[in-house]
C-alpha cells in the first residue's frame, strides 16, 4: 500500500474516533492522543518575477486648451476735479553778474562804498577785484577825537591747467585809528595844544602790502601725489616808522595707499621786524635803548601725518617739528592725534584729540588783533604746548545740529595787553607775553529750516590761570553768540546778532617807568564790565539786480569797552542800496 493511501486511511480513522467522542458526549476541551507517524510538509510558494524596467523622467506633453469666456465688466465712469499745475522751468546754472557795487551812509558821518567785479564762468580762468572803503568821525563824547577809516584793494587771477590750478593775489589795505583813550576835558585838551605833538601821537596808520601765489593739483587719481604750494607776501608798517616784512611758503603734499593717506606738511616764515618809536615807548622822551629794535628769523616746520577712514571713523596720527631761529635758536616737538567715531549713520560722532604748534606773533598779527598798540611792540613766538580736547557732535534730526567739546590748552608766551600811559595824549595798549592755561567747555546749537530760517546759537565758558601776570588780561570767561537769518520769500531778509561777553580783567600803569622796569612791577587791575551787543539787518530786494539795506550795530546803545579806555560807538546806523551788472 503506498504512503498517501496510509495517510488517507489515517485520517480516515482519526475522524471515526473523533465522532464517536462526540458522540459519547466527550467534552470538546478534553485532551487528544493520536498515534500514527506525522510528516510535515511545505507547500510550494507561488513567486512572481519582476525585473526592474528603466523609466523616463521627461514625462509627455500635454496639450494645452484656453476658453474665452465672453464675460464683459461693467465700471462706473467717475469724474475727478484736477488742480491746476504749474511749470517752473529751471535753468541749469543760474545767471551770475560780473559786477556789484553797494554804497551807504550812517550817522557820525560814517560812508561805505564796495565793489566787486569779477569774470564769472570760465573753463580756463578766473580773476576778480574788490574794492572796499569805511570810515567815520566816530562820534564818541567825553573821549579824544575817535575818528578811523578802512581802505582796501584785493585782486586776483587763476588758470586752470589739465590738472593743476595755478593762481596768483595782489593786496593792498590801509587802517587808520584814533588814540582817543583820554578824557577829553579842558586841562587835558590845553595840555595838547601846547604840547609840541608829533603826527602819530593822537593817531596811527597800518598800511599792508602783499602778494600770494599758489599752485595745486587737480589729480582725479588718489594714488598720484597731491600737492598743494603757496607763497605769501607781507610789507607791513605804521606811522611810526615801523617796519615789517614777512615770507611765508607751504606746502601740503599727501599720497593714498592700501587704504591709507600719507601726508606732510611743510612751512618756511621768515620774518624781518624793525621797530621804532620816535618819541620812545610811551611818548614822554626819547629812548635810545628802547626807539629802536630789531628782530629777525626763521621759523621752519614739519608736519608728517598718517590718516585711515574707514566706514564709520577717522584716525589721524602725526607730528609737529619746529626750529625757530628768533633770538635763541629753539627746537619745538608736539605730538598730534584725532580719532572719531560715527554712530547711527552719522547721528552721532563722538571725538577726541590732541594738537600743538609753534605760532609766529608778528607786528601785523598783534596790531590786526589790538590796533592800539604801541608804535613798537616787542615780538615773541608763542607755542601752543597741548590742546587735548574731547566732544560729541551730530544731528537731532535732518533741521538740527550740535557740537559740544571739552578741552584743556597751554599756551607758552601768549601775547596779553596793558594798558601803557602816554599823558596827556590817548593811552596805549602795550604787549606782555605769558603762559596762559584753560580750562574750556563749549557747545553749538544750529537750526535751519529750508531755505528761509537758520539759527545758530554758541556758548563758550573758560578760566585761566597764568605763571607771572596776576590775571589773563582782557580775557572773557565767558562769550555767548546768536545769530539768525530769516527770509521771506527770499525778498525780505532779516539778520539779527548777539554777543555778549562776560566780565574782563584789564590792567594798566599809573607811572610810565613801572612798565619797563628791571624788577617786575605789578600792574593795577580794573574789571571791564560785560557787555551785550546787539546787530540788526534788514535788505529789501527790489529786483533782483538792485536791493536797499538798513544796518544797527549796538542796537542797546550801551557805551561798553572791549579795551581798556576805548568805547565803542553808540547805535550806529547805517543805510543804504546795492546794484548788480
Amino acid at each position: 500500500m503506498s504512503t498517501r493511501q496510509h495517510r488517507v486511511l489515517f485520517a480516515a480513522a482519526g475522524a471515526l474516533a473523533l465522532t464517536g467522542l462526540r458522540a459519547q458526549g466527550t467534552p470538546p476541551e478534553g485532551e487528544y492522543v493520536i498515534q500514527g507517524v506525522f510528516s510535515p510538509t511545505i507547500a510550494d510558494a507561488r513567486k512572481i518575477d519582476l525585473v526592474p524596467q528603466p523609466m523616463d523622467t521627461i514625462l509627455p506633453d500635454r496639450p494645452v486648451a484656453f476658453d474665452v469666456m465672453p464675460v464683459k465688466a461693467e465700471i462706473p465712469s467717475k469724474v475727478d476735479s484736477l488742480a491746476a499745475a504749474k511749470l517752473n522751468v529751471v535753468q541749469p546754472q543760474q545767471k551770475l553778474y560780473k559786477g556789484f557795487v553797494k554804497a551807504g551812509f550812517g550817522l557820525y558821518t560814517t560812508p561805505l562804498g564796495e565793489f566787486y567785479f569779477d569774470q564769472t564762468r570760465s573753463r580756463n580762468e578766473a580773476y576778480g577785484l574788490h574794492v572796499k572803503h569805511f570810515s567815520s568821525n566816530g562820534g564818541l563824547d567825553d573821549v579824544g577825537p575817535s575818528t578811523y577809516s578802512f581802505n582796501g584793494v584785493d585782486g586776483y587771477y587763476n588758470h586752470y591747467l589739465r590738472n593743476h590750478e595755478v593762481g596768483g593775489r595782489l593786496m593792498y589795505d590801509r587802517r587808520r585809528v584814533s588814540y582817543y583813550g583820554y578824557d577829553a576835558n579842558d586841562s587835558t585838551l590845553a595840555l595838547i595844544d601846547a604840547a609840541p605833538a608829533e603826527e602819530d601821537d593822537l593817531k596811527q596808520i597800518y598800511n599792508d602790502i602783499g602778494f600770494a601765489g599758489r599752485i595745486r593739483s587737480l589729480y582725479k587719481d588718489s594714488t598720484l601725489i597731491a600737492h598743494d604750494v603757496g607763497l605769501e607776501v607781507h610789507a607791513y608798517s605804521n606811522l611810526s616808522e615801523s617796519r615789517e616784512t614777512n615770507v611765508r611758503i607751504t606746502a601740503e603734499l599727501s599720497k593714498a595707499e592700501q587704504g591709507d593717506r600719507y601726508g606732510v606738511g611743510v612751512l618756511i616764515d621768515n620774518n624781518a621786524y624793525r621797530g621804532k618809536d620816535s618819541n620812545g615807548l610811551f611818548g614822554e622822551v626819547e629812548s635810545p635803548t628802547l626807539g629802536d629794535k630789531r628782530t629777525n628769523g626763521t621759523l621752519v616746520g614739519l608736519v608728517p601725518l598718517l590718516t585711515r577712514e574707514g566706514d564709520h571713523y577717522v584716525v589721524r596720527v602725526g607730528t609737529g617739528i619746529y626750529v625757530d631761529a628768533q633770538g635763541n635758536t629753539s627746537f619745538h616737538f608736539f605730538p598730534k592725534a584725532y580719532l572719531s567715531y560715527s554712530l547711527f549713520d552719522d547721528i552721532l560722532v563722538p571725538y577726541i584729540g590732541l594738537e600743538g604748534e609753534r605760532r609766529r606773533n608778528s607786528l601785523r598779527s598783534l596790531t590786526r588783533e589790538n590796533p592800539w598798540l604801541i608804535g613798537r611792540p616787542d615780538l615773541v613766538n608763542s607755542s601752543l604746548l597741548y590742546d587735548f580736547y574731547g566732544g560729541l557732535r551730530g544731528s537731532f534730526s535732518s533741521k538740527i545740529g550740535f557740537d559740544a567739546r571739552v578741552s584743556i590748552s597751554s599756551i607758552e608766551d601768549r601775547p596779553l595787553y596793558v594798558s601803557a600811559p602816554n599823558y596827556p595824549f590817548g593811552d596805549r595798549m602795550a604787549v606782555v607775553y605769558d603762559r596762559v592755561d584753560a580750562f574750556t567747555v563749549s557747545g553749538e546749537l544750529s537750526y535751519r529750516y529750508d531755505e528761509s530760517l537758520r539759527l545758530k546759537a554758541r556758548a563758550e565758558i573758560s578760566t585761566y590761570s597764568t605763571e607771572q601776570e596776576v590775571e589773563a588780561w582782557n580775557l572773557p570767561p565767558y562769550e555767548l553768540t546768536f545769530s539768525a537769518v530769516y527770509s521771506l520769500q527770499e525778498k525780505l531778509i532779516v539778520t539779527g546778532e548777539a554777543l555778549f561777553l562776560g566780565q574782563r580783567k584789564a590792567a594798566f600803569y599809573s607811572d610810565p617807568a613801572d612798565a619797563t622796569a628791571e624788577v617786575k612791577i605789578d600792574p593795577a587791575t580794573k574789571d571791564l564790565d560785560g557787555f551785550l551787543d546787539l546787530h540788526l539787518g534788514l535788505e529789501y530786494r527790489y529786483t533782483k539786480r538792485l536791493s536797499l539795506f538798513l544796518d544797527v550795530s549796538n542796537l542797546s546803545a550801551s557805551k561798553y569797552e572791549r579795551w581798556y579806555r576805548y568805547p565803542v560807538q553808540r547805535g550806529l546806523v547805517l543805510g543804504g542800496a546795492t546794484y548788480s551788472f
